[in-house]
C-alpha cells in the first residue's frame, strides 16, 4: 500500500518503529485480515506509546474476530444439518 514520506527527522527510534507497527496493522485491518493487525498493533503496544490508542485498535480487531469465530461456527453447524437431511434422504 502507499504512503505518504512523513518526515520522521524530530522522532525517536522507537517512535518510529511504533509508527511502522501501527501503519502495518492498520493495512491489514483495512483489507480485513484482523489476526496479522492484531500482531502489529500487539508489537506496537509493546512500545508504551499512545497506548489507549492501540488498546482501541486491538479491540476493534478482537471484537471483529469473535464475530468471524460466531459466523463459522454457524455455518459449520448449517453444513452438518444440511448433510444430515442429504444422507438421510439417501438411505
Amino acid at each position: 500500500m502507499s504512503h505518504a514520506i512523513e518526515d520522521t527527522s524530530n522522532l525517536s527510534p522507537e517512535e518510529i518503529k511504533f509508527r511502522d507497527f501501527i501503519r502495518r496493522g492498520d493495512d491489514f485491518s483495512k483489507i480485513e485480515i484482523y489476526r496479522l493487525a492484531l500482531e502489529w498493533y500487539n508489537k506496537a503496544l509493546e512500545l508504551n506509546i499512545e497506548k489507549e490508542h492501540v488498546v482501541e485498535k486491538i479491540n476493534f480487531c478482537t471484537g471483529k474476530l469473535k464475530f468471524e469465530k460466531k459466523v463459522f461456527v454457524t455455518l459449520a453447524m448449517i453444513a452438518v444439518i444440511i448433510i444430515g437431511i442429504v444422507v438421510k434422504i439417501k438411505w
